[in-house]
């Protein structure tokens, strides 16, 4: 067993005969072909480039074709920041200075999403039996993206807001699941670094049901997903998992036997870290 195989068996927490490997294969993957990540993740062909070029230094089981969380926030009207070595960042907040809840929703014909379902087709016809991780923007760090910092004020300020933002956010998360699941996307990995960042009473308040629905939507939808989270998110294992991924990736700051022992108690898979 390998590749799709072992990580299908592995994600619905069945025995599995060796711990399947899924590299960040993010703005670093770039240096593989000789581009800058700002050539990168805005030319389809070389993206598609670098990513059949990481699959074959890498051999992994899994990975994914595009790793920026700045996708959905440009086409929102966040203006973004270009760097050769990183992804880009975000540099204005369209709701910085009134927390308005947005109308717009996104299509995908919009922005970037078109080089990247290009290069999911592309990558999935090419590599059949690699597990294709489509990443999608989380809903709260969506909501900074478009808020700036003043969206941890509002969470004292103005609750039914904060509630009604991050359902507007859910709702564009679970759009672009659909369009990376049509595109043939096996897991969607929902990524929300900021979630390390509030605690358990703020996450079930405000983001239990947001990614109880976006997680539900895509088990409806017939892939796994996983929930990626950075920093020190140990206080909020448990209320993820509440949550209902298929799975919880972990970066270095959380210890993974203390989060395997919360996790194994929900069978959610653990990766890391």
């Amino acid at each position: 067993m390998h590749g799709k195989a072992l990580i299908n068996e592995a994600l619905k927490g069945n025995p599995v005969e060796r711990t399947p490997w899924v590299p960040y294969t993010g703005s670093q993957i770039a240096n593989l072909k000789g581009y800058t990540a700002q050539e990168m993740f805005r030319d389809a062909d070389k993206l598609y480039e670098c990513c059949i070029e990481a699959e074959s230094q890498y051999s992994p089981d899994g990975m994914t074709p595009m790793f920026d969380l700045q996708v959905e926030a440009e086409i929102l009207g966040c203006d973004l920041a270009w760097y050769d070595n990183t992804p880009p960042t975000v540099c204005s907040h369209p709701l910085e200075g009134e927390l308005v809840i947005p109308t717009r929703r996104i299509q995908k014909t919009d922005g970037r999403i078109p080089l990247i379902l290009d290069v999911m087709r592309r990558f999935k016809a090419a590599k059949p039996d690699i597990a294709m991780y489509g990443l999608v923007c989380g809903p709260f760090t969506l909501a900074s993206h478009l808020r700036g910092t003043n969206i941890f004020m509002d969470m004292y300020d103005d609750e039914d807001a904060v509630i009604e933002f991050l359902e507007y956010c859910d709702a564009i998360a679970m759009k672009m699941a659909e369009y990376y699941i049509e595109a043939g996307m096996d897991v969607i990995a929902v990524v929300d670094p900021l979630i390390s960042q509030i605690s358990s009473d703020h996450f079930e308040m405000f983001m239990s049901a947001p990614f109880k629905k976006l997680f539900d939507h895509i088990r409806e939808l017939g892939a796994l997903s996983s929930f990626f989270v950075c920093g020190d998110a140990t206080r909020n294992i448990e209320v993820m998992c509440q949550t209902g991924p298929d799975s919880i990736s972990i970066d270095e700051n959380v210890d993974l036997l203390a989060a395997k022992a919360i996790t194994d108690k929900y069978n959610v898979a653990l990766g890391g870290n």
